[in-house]
């Protein structure tokens, strides 16, 4: 079966690269922070690749979670772990680099696994998305943070993590 581009939206091959594009724009290397100027360019990016109410979700995180980065003892491997500073039980694990969360949004608008009867809402039931709000929250910290909250693991802590990034 031949591939019919007329089928394929042009975001849907692009917007991976572009986003990418917007975070290696104000990645730093020396160190600095980006101004409140830059910051702003960066939200307008953003907002025009992903939506307002996605970025708006992912900055009220930055907000209202703790965001710690789990490393192995050689520091090659590393987990993310965002926890809700009103309620601990609240915990998302994902792995940086990777477009991959196991949060109801990501399963149902990126990979669009739930069924329509499962879908909370209208607006959940039509939605098409990129990412989440907790990958998309992982990698403003990143970008915006310069001295992150780390902790080394055992490779038995860090497996168990790790297998939680999967597993409900």
């Amino acid at each position: 079966m031949a591939l019919d581009f007329k089928d394929i939206k042009s975001a849907d091959l692009f917007l991976p690269g572009l986003v990418q594009q917007v975070f290696n724009k104000y990645q730093r290397t020396d160190g600095s922070s980006l101004s409140a100027g830059e910051r702003s360019q960066l939200f307008t990016e953003l907002t025009a690749l992903l939506g307002e109410d996605l970025l708006e979700r992912a900055l009220r995180l930055l907000d209202e979670w703790a965001i710690i980065i789990y490393y192995t003892p050689d520091r090659l491997r590393r987990i993310v772990e965002l926890v809700s500073k009103r309620n601990s039980v609240h915990v998302m694990r994902i792995l940086p680099g990777i477009n991959y969360c196991k949060c109801r949004y990501f399963q149902r608008c990126v990979l669009q696994l739930l069924e329509d009867q499962e879908a909370t809402s209208s607006t959940e039931s039509d939605c098409i998305a990129f990412t989440c709000e907790h990958v998309l929250a992982q990698r403003l910290h990143e970008l915006l943070n310069r001295v992150p909250r780390e902790q080394i693991l055992t490779l038995e802590q860090f497996k168990y993590f790790h297998e939680d990034v999967y597993f409900d």
